[in-house]
C-alpha cells in the first residue's frame, strides 16, 4: 500500500518545543488552498488508475488537521466523489491529531471518509507541550482529557505516540504507569525524541539511555502483556525476535524507498513527514508531477539501496538486520549526512533486543 502523508495544514494550536514544524520558515501558504485539495484528488485517482492493484492510504497530519474545519473535510469528500468515483474504495483515510480541538461536528464527515481510530500523542512532563507560544501545558491536558472522552463517546478508537526525552528518563516506570491508565483502545508506542539541527540538548538522550528506558519498563510489560493493549516497540519487536517476521514500523522495514510520499499545502512533494520537515529528498510539486512520477523519483533509489550496502559495510554481522534494516534512512542522515550509514538509533535496538528482550524471549514466547 503506498502512504501519502497529508500535510493541508502546518498552521498548529500547540507549540511542541520538540516540533519540526514549529521551527520551520514557510515559504508559501501554510493551509492548502481549495484549488490544490482537488488538484490532489485528481492526482490521487489518476495514480489509483495507473495502478489498479494498488491501495493508497492518506494521513491526515499537520501541524493541527482539526484546525482546517469539518468544512474542510467535508470540501475533501465532495472532491474525492466529484475525481475518484471509481477508485474510493482503494483509498483509506488516518488522522493524526493532538485532539485538542476535537468536536462532535467533525464525526459525521469522519465516519464518511472511514476513519475509525485517530492517532494522537501525549506528554506527562510540563513545558514541553502545550498551547499556544507559551506551551500551556495545564489548559493543553485538559482539553486533551476531555477530548479522548468525546472521541470514545463517538465511537472513535485512538491510540497515541509518547516521545522520550532527557527529562523523562528520570521516571520511566511512572512514565509507564501512566499512560497504561488513560487506557487508550489502540494501545501507544515510544518513540525517542529526533532533534535534527535542533540544539535543545537538554532533551536529547542517547541510543544507549534510551535502551535502558525501555528495558526499564520491559519486564512490567513482559509479566502483563496479555492484558496490556499493544505497546510498541515491546510487542512488535518481541513478535518479531521469537521469529515472527512481520509487521515492521516503516523505520525499520527497509522497504519504505518506493512506498512514501509527503504532500505539504503549497504542493512540494517529498518523501517523508520528516525529509518534508528537513527540507531533503525533494520530489517537485504537485503542480508538475503526478504521484506516478514522484513515487519513481530516482532520488528514491539510494534508498532501496542500503538493503544491499549495509549488510557489507555498517550492518555486516548484525543478528538483527531482518528486525533493523539499519533503521530510518533520515536518521543515517541526520548523524552521517548520507543515507547509506546505519541509523542513530541502531545502538538502541541492538542493546535493548541483546540485553533486555531476547533472554525474556527466548524459550517463552
Amino acid at each position: 500500500m503506498a502512504t501519502v502523508i497529508f500535510k493541508a495544514t502546518e498552521e498548529c494550536n500547540a507549540r511542541c518545543i520538540y516540533c519540526d514544524v514549529v521551527h520551520k520558515t514557510a515559504h508559501g501558504p501554510t493551509t492548502m488552498p481549495q484549488a490544490t485539495l482537488e488538484l490532489f484528488f485528481s492526482r490521487v485517482n489518476e495514480f489509483l488508475k495507473q495502478r489498479p492493484d494498488e491501495r493508497l492510504e492518506i494521513i491526515w497530519h499537520g501541524g493541527e488537521p482539526l484546525l482546517l474545519g469539518p468544512a474542510y473535510f467535508e470540501q475533501a469528500w465532495e472532491f474525492q466523489q466529484k475525481h475518484c468515483s471509481q477508485t474510493a474504495d482503494r483509498i483509506k483515510h488516518e488522522l493524526q491529531s493532538n485532539l485538542t480541538l476535537f468536536r462532535k461536528e467533525f464525526s459525521p464527515i469522519f465516519r464518511k471518509l472511514g476513519i475509525g481510530a485517530i492517532g494522537t500523542s501525549f506528554e506527562s512532563i510540563d513545558g514541553l507541550r502545550g498551547l499556544g507560544p507559551e506551551r500551556d501545558s495545564r489548559g493543553y491536558n485538559k482539553k486533551f482529557l476531555e477530548a479522548i472522552k468525546l472521541v470514545e463517546a463517538e465511537g472513535f478508537g485512538w491510540s497515541l505516540i509518547y516521545v522520550v526525552t532527557k527529562p523523562a528518563l528520570a521516571d520511566p516506570l511512572g512514565i509507564f504507569q501512566f499512560l497504561v491508565n488513560l487506557s487508550p483502545r489502540g494501545g501507544f508506542m515510544f518513540n525517542p525524541v529526533l532533534l535534527y539541527g535542533n540544539k535543545l540538548e537538554h532533551l536529547r538522550v542517547t541510543a544507549e539511555e534510551y535502551a535502558d528506558f525501555l528495558g526499564t519498563i520491559l519486564p512490567v510489560w513482559w509479566a502483563n502483556r496479555e492484558d496490556l493493549p499493544d505497546i510498541r516497540p515491546f510487542s512488535y519487536l518481541a513478535r518479531n525476535v521469537a521469529g515472527d517476521v512481520k509487521g515492521l514500523m516503516c523505520g525499520d522495514s527497509g522497504q519504505c524507498a518506493y512506498s512514501h510520499i509527503n504532500l505539504l499545502p503549497d504542493g512540494t512533494l517529498s518523501h517523508c513527514g520528516r525529509s518534508g520537515d528537513w527540507g531533503l529528498l525533494n520530489y517537485g510539486t504537485i503542480f508538475d508531477k503526478t504521484f506516478v512520477e514522484a513515487f519513481a523519483d530516482p532520488q528514491r533509489a539510494v534508498l532501496l539501496s542500503r538493503n544491499d550496502v549495509l549488510p557489507q559495510t555498517d550492518c555486516k554481522g548484525c543478528p538483527y538486520w531482518k528486525i533493523c534494516h539499519g533503521g530510518c534512512p533520515l536518521d543515517a542522515w541526520s548523524v552521517a549526512g548520507s543515507y547509506l550509514h546505519k541509523g542513530e538509533w541502531c545502538q538502541s535496538m541492538k542493546k535493548f533486543i541483546g540485553k533486555y528482550l531476547a533472554p525474556l524471549v527466548k524459550g517463552d514466547y
